[in-house]
């Protein structure tokens, strides 16, 4: 018997309920019992029964409907909340929320095919009152919740403090919905995430500094984190996490197949492998310059995790430099030409960064080989004023240039610096040079990347003055935001922010 209408069937059902409990309490009555007492007392109990099986009825033939909510404050973080849903049926949800008074509104990642919910929220800022609401969707209609309140508090842990100066209106949509993903490297450490107002929306802090964060192509959050006492901006521990603080990968030296401490630099392949930069060490004989025979380089590689955190490939410079070319090898043992920065091409090649070279190398996947290398003494043609020194953060642009923040330790300038290579005739073309002036040089640390739609703006973090910029393609200063703290680097991310689902 198919039963449509939720009335007629409770009605149906309960009528049949009646009629069990009639016959069962004649049988009582008349045999055993013969007292009003229990009599009253076992139809109250199967009357109740009756009305909870009435709801259930309801809830399986009726309408959709969200039944409770439940709001968990996280007591290790200010910003990121829990909300329990359950519904009166499997369905969709998603919560949506936004600030009292305000008709910009913020969702969180929808939940899919369950009846009961937990959805978490993870953009907002302290000290600020919002109104939330969860809305439910399956094939039978949607259904919305009442409104509630929802205010956050200061943020105790150690964060920055960010203060936006300059925000060109020129850039303002370019700016809307735009977030920033940045860090702190001492301890009591954070990784950060604000907004184009210098808002911090999202964080997680450690007790040890995060060397550097990455955001991923999967939403999820990469971080090197170690303790101070570890130079060069170096860790003992990779962690991956997801917006809703859960621990996705956590790689730790000693443990596993990481056998060596990491730094400077943490991200994903296309096949979702974790690399990073590694130290490495390599006895060599230096007797030669009043050194020992059997002493210790320190230098610098690149370690390679599957997604199971099996290492699967390595590789180290020691192996492709002689310590007696350099003149001064006893000096620059302990940190032998400091790479700062790697990045896996898509074929599978990486380049990586040297500072004290004032070098850029491409090293073969399969073999280890290095195919070239870009920069001062490398095997491209240069014009003088070009030579970058210092440089940080190798990437490629999406045009397939090669992009750097020149530190400019020759001149105290720092500039973000575009290349465009000739492989074959082995000339390095300037594609764009964007110098800063004086005030905004940084001796280390730092990044820049091109910015907006069009590509045609720089974000730079730079470590000295620290401060968060945005120029054009000349230099000029459309947005700062001055950090109170000390970052390493500044990524754009997207995908932050869930969309409106549509229900």
């Amino acid at each position: 018997m198919l039963v449509k209408d939720t009335v007629y069937a409770g009605i149906f059902y309960q009528f049949l309920l009646v009629s069990y409990v009639y016959k069962i309490c004649k049988v009582i009555v008349v045999k055993k019992w013969k007292s009003i007492f229990w009599l009253l007392l076992l139809v109250a109990a199967l009357g109740i029964a009756g009305f909870l099986f009435n709801e259930k009825i309801q809830d399986v033939f009726g309408h959709l409907k969200v039944k409770h909510i439940e709001l968990v404050k996280l007591p290790s973080n200010r910003l990121r909340f829990e909300v329990n849903v359950t519904a009166s049926q499997t369905c969709d949800a998603v919560l949506q929320y936004w600030v009292a008074g305000s008709s910009d509104t913020l969702y969180t990642e929808v939940s899919t095919s369950k009846q009961i919910h937990k959805l978490v929220i993870t953009n907002t800022a302290a000290k600020t009152e919002y109104q939330f609401r969860v809305r439910v969707k399956n094939k039978r209609g949607n259904a919305i919740s009442k409104q509630y309140p929802l205010e956050t508090q200061p943020i105790y842990q150690a964060t920055p403090y960010f203060t936006l100066e300059i925000s060109d209106s020129s850039i303002s949509g370019e700016l809307k919905d735009q977030y920033f993903i940045t860090q702190i490297l001492s301890e009591p450490g954070s990784i950060v995430i604000i907004d184009n107002k210098g808002e911090i929306v999202w964080y997680e802090p450690f007790l040890k500094g995060v060397k550097v964060s990455h955001w991923t192509k999967d939403k999820t959050i990469l971080a090197i984190v170690g303790p101070e006492k570890i130079p060069s901006s170096g860790g003992d521990e990779i962690i991956e996490m997801g917006l809703d603080g859960k621990i996705i990968t956590h790689l730790k030296k000693g443990e596993g197949d990481m056998d060596k401490l990491v730094h400077h630099e943490v991200r994903k392949d296309r096949d979702g492998n974790i690399y990073a930069l590694t130290f490495t060490k390599k006895i060599a004989d230096l007797s030669s310059v009043n050194g020992l025979k059997q002493d210790t380089l320190n230098g610098d590689g690149i370690v390679l995790f599957n997604k199971a955190g099996k290492k699967i490939w390595e590789w180290s410079v020691l192996d492709h430099l002689d310590p007696l070319n350099d003149p001064e090898i006893l000096k620059h043992k302990k940190d032998w030409v400091h790479g700062n920065a790697v990045f896996r091409l898509e074929n599978g090649n990486f380049l990586i960064s040297f500072r004290d070279l004032n070098q850029v190398w491409l090293v073969e996947n399969n073999t280890g080989r290095v195919i070239w290398k870009l920069g001062e003494k490398g095997d491209f043609k240069l014009d003088e004023k070009l030579i970058f020194s210092a440089q940080h953060y190798i990437h490629p642009t999406q045009d397939q240039h090669y992009m750097l923040l020149d530190n400019g330790e020759r001149n105290r300038i720092s500039r973000a610096m575009i290349f465009s290579l000739d492989t074959n005739s082995r000339v390095a073309n300037p594609v764009n040079i964007v110098s800063l002036p004086e005030e905004y040089y940084t001796s280390a640390k730092g990044s820049a990347a091109l910015f907006g739609n069009r590509q045609d703006m720089v974000l730079f973090c730079l470590t000295d003055p620290r401060a968060f910029l945005i120029t054009d393609m000349k230099g000029k200063i459309l947005w700062k935001v001055q950090v109170g703290g000390d970052p390493y680097r500044l990524e754009a991310i997207s995908g932050f922010s869930p969309k409106n689902p549509g229900f």
